[in-house]
């Protein structure tokens, strides 16, 4: 029976590994013409109108759904979280076309070149810092910066940033944290690191034309700098809900200006549309065929991990991962014996209180309940962000373990306890000496895959500013601009975690179950 166990292991490791092995090889593969004919004829200049009715992907949090409405209200609009995804949907077919900043889509085709730009702007912008609202100490703080801009404005320093982040020497693209030393305090700044040239990780540390900025403020108002990152839809309330002090820049809106206290203009420009670069100049794009599939997997692994020590930021969003699910699993753990023992009391009470935290948790879904937690409930406590999450994925994991644990409690027959009192035990010896130990062997199996789940639902922490494993993917799609290949290496380090926990629980639950291990 046990070698039969064993070759099943085996073949569903080796479909594992041939499924993935095919992926990987469709996503490096030449692709020829693989997007779809948008329909706009390169034959004259194109302009922002021609698209006007086509598919436009719009970046989530932003205000480009309001600007599509208005300038293309034919249009159908699908939404994405990042550039790196809004790039791979149009270079797929799944779009024609998204809106950006200019400065963002001018890097992007530095980086990308079948990626283009509409080169008459959909609409000029301002962007600004952003501060919380009616708040006299943020306001102070704001008058700060506006006073630091004018003086930056004066002088031609920001002209001279904006000639150095947008251009194309990246020799130059340098961030000088000296001298942050704190005289007058920590500035929290909550920000969107794959928001290249503003904001962004290069050599793992945070770089950009806001950035830069911030920086400079800290530096001349003796500030030491804290930088959050996290999606650009969480950045208001983060500030909102005291977390941060303010938000690196972004647009000024009518509709924003009643929630956030917006600074002077830090930098001008417009919104602009990307297209691909064959629908701007007729050429058909294609990956060049004569690059082998091995070369192609070297070239994919350098572009990624090896280039600028991106793989420092895999191995810290592993060890950011791994400690919020054992942490999470271990807390969670004893919270579920904790509420299994609270329901042993027979108490009516009890029960109504531990059926409530148990429904209410199953029936929260969990990024809801940590965005709740960081931004609200947690809001002004100072705890980082991690701690944040170990206590909402505890809470999360807890409601679903006790049920586990209640059931393969339930399941050991009555007569186990009646047999133990007659024997002269008490009620907690025969639970702890006999039941509990039963127990834990049924509900042991179906335990290993819930901290499987577990491991799998932390990807949801980049909404509240955590650089966990998923996060610094995004974090390297945004430089690369490579959708297959990191989300491919994601999936297969999750796969890995995944296994080395399932294996490691394997080994616990065979001590535990002497039954097996005489078998065996």
């Amino acid at each position: 029976m046990r070698k039969s166990t064993k070759k099943v292991d085996i073949i569903i490791i080796a479909v594992i590994i041939l499924l993935i092995a095919g992926v990987v090889l469709l996503a490096v593969l030449p692709k020829q013409e693989q997007q779809e004919d948008s329909g706009i004829s390169a034959a004259r200049e194109v302009t922002v109108s021609d698209y006007n009715g086509k598919r436009i992907g719009v970046l989530t949090g932003t205000n480009y759904d309001a600007v599509t409405q208005e300038y293309f209200p034919d249009s159908e609009c699908f939404y994405y979280s990042g550039y790196s995804d809004l790039n791979a949907a149009l270079l797929e077919g799944k779009i024609d076309g998204f809106l950006g900043d200019e400065p963002v889509l001018r890097s992007i085709h530095n980086e990308q070149p079948e990626i283009d730009y509409v080169k008459d702007k959909v609409t000029d912008n301002q962007y600004s810092f952003a501060f919380r609202k009616n708040d006299e100490a943020e306001a102070r703080l704001c008058a700060q910066m506006n006073e630091f801009l004018a003086k930056l404005r004066n002088n031609g320093t920001l002209e001279d940033m904006e000639l150095i982040w947008y251009g194309n020497d990246e020799s130059k693209k340098t961030v000088d944290m000296s001298g942050l030393d704190g005289k007058n305090g920590t500035i929290h700044v909550i920000t969107t690191s794959t928001d290249a040239p503003f904001s962004y990780i290069k050599g793992g540390k945070n770089v950009g034309y806001d950035i830069d900025v911030v920086v400079r403020f800290c530096r001349e108002y003796g500030y030491a700098l804290d930088l959050g990152d996290a999606d650009f839809s969480a950045r208001i309330p983060a500030i909102e809900s005291g977390k941060y002090d303010f938000t690196t820049a972004m647009n000024v809106t009518e509709e924003r200006k009643e929630q956030v206290l917006f600074s002077d203009k830090v930098s001008g420009g417009g919104i602009a549309l990307a297209v691909r670069t064959s629908d701007i100049d007729g050429t058909k794009q294609s990956v060049k065929p004569d690059q082998s599939f091995l070369d192609s997997i070297i070239s994919s692994f350098e572009k990624n991990f090896i280039r600028e020590d991106r793989w420092k930021l895999i191995l810290d969003g592993i060890g950011t991962t791994c400690f919020i699910t054992v942490m999470s699993a271990l807390f969670g753990s004893i919270l579920a014996f904790l509420v299994c023992m609270f329901r042993r009391t027979g108490s009516r009470l009890a029960n109504a209180i531990s059926n409530i935290y148990v429904k209410l948790l199953q029936g929260t879904p969990i990024v809801v309940l940590l965005m709740i937690l960081y931004y609200v409930v947690l809001g002004k406590s100072g705890l980082e962000a991690v701690w944040v999450a170990v206590i909402g994925f505890t809470l999360n994991f807890g409601a679903y373990t006790a049920e586990i644990m209640h059931s393969g409690i339930e399941s050991i027959d009555g007569g186990q306890r009646e047999a133990a009192l007659a024997l002269g035990y008490n009620e907690n010896q025969a639970f702890f000496r006999f039941i509990f130990p039963q127990a834990v062997v049924r509900f042991l199996p179906v335990y290993r895959g819930e901290i499987v789940s577990l491991l799998k639902s932390t990807s949801i922490v980049g909404y509240i500013a955590i650089q966990d494993l998923t996060k610094m993917s995004d974090i390297i799609r945004s430089r690369t601009y490579e959708a297959f290949f990191p989300l491919i290496a994601t999936a297969i380090i999750y796969f890995i975690l995944a296994w080395i926990i399932s294996l490691i629980l394997k080994l616990i639950l065979n001590a535990i179950d002497k039954r097996h291990r005489r078998a065996s």
